[in-house]
């Protein structure tokens, strides 16, 4: 067995999407329901934040094109509401539109489908990328100002020598936040008659994903949300706690063009993961315009803040927290502070970015 053609990626993947470095829910497969169009995308899957993620293959190299081939299925999609995901999914599954309801729910990080297709991604995944997409991609993402349009993963099979087992080792191969890798073990077992049968096991290499302090983080963000006016909320946050010498999880507000402004729970665990040695909540900016930078740095929003200019246009407002149990106490104390700082921060911000734009309309 092996890897000969797309179509066995596409089902390897379709099986396990876990490979894809991230919890996504396949929504179908060899989709082509466009207007005046008879081109078929890959697979078509859901993020955990409701977003619709096209995810484009090819087994060797990408070609030249393949980046704007997945931006055009994604604009295509990117009208597509609920009902038609809902019905996407019974038909790929087989399934009633009621359990395609709530397969999408329980995937969710909410408890409703308004989030659902709220924004579109993609993922390219190939044994190799022409320079003319990677350079693509990295300018795209550049531009999108902190949001991760397109991924490009690299799949890389390799043979046992001594047990014949092939393996494929996929890798984030364009920097995102999170990026990690994965490694896959497909075993050939014998089936009745002629035929065999497949088993797939996907190996998390990395140990920090889906831990305490991340499960801890996300505790955290969920109570400082939970209390916050929809317009304010932060548009995007980490999958997981990424390790910066601290353990870091961020929530992006990405109102415009030029200003990078992220909130930031900051950890130093212990070993085990159940203390941390110190802690932190921040406001994070990389941000060019001088006169919203002196806005941040005379706000007093909290007491016992600092501010950490670490160059002219960076730096960090944050406040800290000493030795703790990563309990649900802290992790209140936190998501006050939190909150605290997107209710004050977030308009002002808003108000500053209103007033630039009617100076140059």
């Amino acid at each position: 067995m092996g890897l000969q053609e797309r179509r066995h990626i596409q089902e390897l993947i379709a099986n396990n999407p876990g490979i894809l470095d991230e919890d996504l829910l396949i929504i179908t497969k060899e989709f082509s329901d466009f207007d005046k169009t008879k081109e078929r995308l890959d697979l078509l899957a859901v993020d955990k934040d409701g977003k619709l993620v096209v995810i484009e293959l090819k087994r060797d190299d990408t070609g030249a094109d393949v980046h704007w081939q997945a931006i055009k299925y994604a604009s295509y999609l990117h009208q597509a509401e609920a009902d038609e995901i809902i019905r996407m999914l019974a038909a790929y599954k087989g399934i009633s539109e009621e359990e395609a309801k709530q397969s999408l729910l329980d995937h969710l990080d909410q408890d409703s489908l308004s989030a659902l297709n709220n924004d579109q991604r993609i993922i390219l995944a190939s044994h190799r990328f022409a320079p003319e997409v990677t350079s693509a991609v990295l300018w795209l993402n550049e531009k999108a100002r902190g949001e991760v349009l397109i991924t490009c993963i690299q799949l890389t099979p390799y043979q046992d020598s001594q047990t014949g087992t092939l393996y494929i080792q996929t890798n984030t191969i364009i920097p995102v936040p999170g990026a990690e890798k994965y490694s896959i073990q497909i075993g050939s077992t014998q089936g009745e008659g002629d035929g065999s049968s497949s088993s797939v096991t996907v190996r998390n290499n990395n140990p920090l994903r889906n831990d305490n302090v991340t499960r801890f983080a996300k505790k955290v963000a969920g109570l400082a949300m939970d209390r916050l006016p929809d317009d304010i909320k932060p548009k995007s946050k980490s999958q997981f706690a990424h390790n910066y010498g601290h353990r870091s999880y961020w929530l992006s507000y990405l109102p415009s063009t030029g200003i990078n402004l992220y909130y930031e729970i900051g950890i130093n665990p212990s070993k085990d993961n159940q203390f941390c040695t110190d802690a932190f909540v921040a406001i994070w900016y990389n941000i060019h315009d001088v006169a919203l930078i002196n806005t941040l740095e005379k706000l007093d929003i909290q007491k016992n803040q600092r501010h950490d200019r670490e160059t002219g246009k960076e730096g960090r407002i944050r406040v800290d927290y000493g030795k703790n149990e990563l309990n649900d106490d802290f992790a209140k104390t936190l998501a006050e502070t939190l909150r605290h700082f997107i209710k004050v921060v977030t308009p002002k911000v808003d108000a500053f970015v209103n007033e630039r734009n009617e100076e140059d309309a």
